[in-house]
């Protein structure tokens, strides 16, 4: 069975509900200077790559395959160091040692917690990217 992905409902679990402005490291504001749709776009393949990997490691938890799911948030990690998504890069630091554990139970909770990260972090830029399209769409 695929455990469910995390809800918006009530939870045991103290959670920070304010989201957090996000803003593009100076890595990508220095390779974005020439292009600015670069940043809109590198957002979007963020997201599309990480909703894959989650995928794919909720159905490696579901065969308890903790090789795939320690290798899917390595990446995950790699991408979120790169787009300053601290928190999801943390978490998945988090998830690998917990494969390492092979404790199923606990790889279940810190693969919710990336869930709920990326989400966040995926607020966040998303708001930064439609800030970017209406002052691009303002601008003459």
């Amino acid at each position: 069975m695929i455990p469910p992905r995390p809800s918006s409902g009530p939870t045991t679990e103290c959670r920070d509900s304010t989201r957090q402005a996000w803003s593009p490291p100076a890595m990508l504001l220095e390779a974005a200077a020439e292009d600015g749709s670069l940043i809109v776009r590198l957002i979007d393949a963020f997201g599309r790559d990480t909703d894959a990997r989650m995928e794919k490691m909720r159905r490696a938890l579901a065969a308890s395959n903790f090789p795939n799911i320690r290798a899917e948030a390595h990446t995950i990690k790699g991408g979120a160091r790169q787009m300053g998504a601290d928190a999801v890069d943390e978490a998945c630091q988090e998830l690998e040692i917990a494969c390492d554990l092979q404790e199923a139970s606990l790889i279940a909770a810190r693969l919710n917690r990336v869930q709920e990260l990326f989400a966040d972090v995926r607020g966040a830029m998303a708001a930064y990217s439609n800030s970017r399209r209406m002052e691009s769409s303002v601008t003459p």
